[in-house]
């Protein structure tokens, strides 16, 4: 696998999903700066091991790529049947697979049910550009028509910071509260973002009374572990 650094203290650096990784046996090849193409990376490290007769697949960042998304689509239909009611899914949007999924399923479904991508690594027009080109392979991977309406995606890119990865007080706000309140451990660089997003969209009163807000919890509360600092 391949490592993104972020500047961070012996905390990130040795606990948290990294330790993880070692812990499963992940190989850590290479370590690249924030910003490095890391497809480019991963492809050029396939070339090599193909060249040595290995027969290497490349899992895009995230998982996000038809193939992943379909897990989302999957999602979808899950929150539609055993959420009646939901008038919108909130979630953390990085790499795009969440919310292109979650997009195809419920118009796979004819579900009236939007999606809030809280961006954590792109402006909101880089972001609807990814998921939409994203959610239109998708599609066509389900053999249906592409063209998902651009109107459908909906981004909301005031929480990222300063960066992927780098903490906000907001984020630090919210992982807290809910923490408290609900017992539900988030982690610091998605859905923690996120959350903040999602209370502030609320504060805001953004969502009509009676809306229904399902907030999708994507995991990698380990990654706590490696901002111990900032929590501190």
């Amino acid at each position: 696998m391949f490592e993104r650094a972020v500047e961070r203290d012996d905390d990130y650096a040795g606990s948290g999903n990294l330790l993880l990784d070692r812990l499963l046996g992940a190989e850590i090849t290479d370590r690249l700066p924030a910003g490095a193409d890391l497809q480019a990376a991963a492809e050029e490290l396939a070339a090599d091991k193909t060249a040595h007769g290995r027969r290497p697949y490349i899992i895009p960042v995230g998982g996000s790529n038809p193939i992943g998304a379909l897990g989302y689509v999957d999602c979808a239909n899950e929150i539609a049947e055993h959420a009646p009611g939901v008038t919108t899914v909130v979630l953390g949007t990085g790499s795009a697979g969440t919310q292109a999924g979650l997009l195809v399923g419920f118009q796979s479904l004819g579900a009236d049910i939007g999606v809030l991508g809280i961006c954590v690594s792109r402006t909101e027009e880089a972001q609807r550009k990814l998921v939409l080109e994203l959610a239109d392979a998708t599609l066509q991977r389900l053999g249906q028509e592409s063209g998902l309406s651009a109107d459908l995606v909906r981004v909301d890119d005031r929480f990222i910071g300063e960066g992927y990865a780098i903490p906000t007080p907001e984020m630090v706000d919210a992982v807290t509260l809910v923490a408290r309140t609900e017992g539900i451990l988030l982690d610091p660089v998605y859905t923690g973002k996120a959350m903040a997003g999602l209370l502030a969209n609320i504060a805001e009163q953004r969502f009509a009374p009676d809306d229904d807000v399902v907030f999708l919890h994507t995991g990698g509360s380990a990654g706590l572990f490696g901002y111990r600092s900032v929590f501190a």
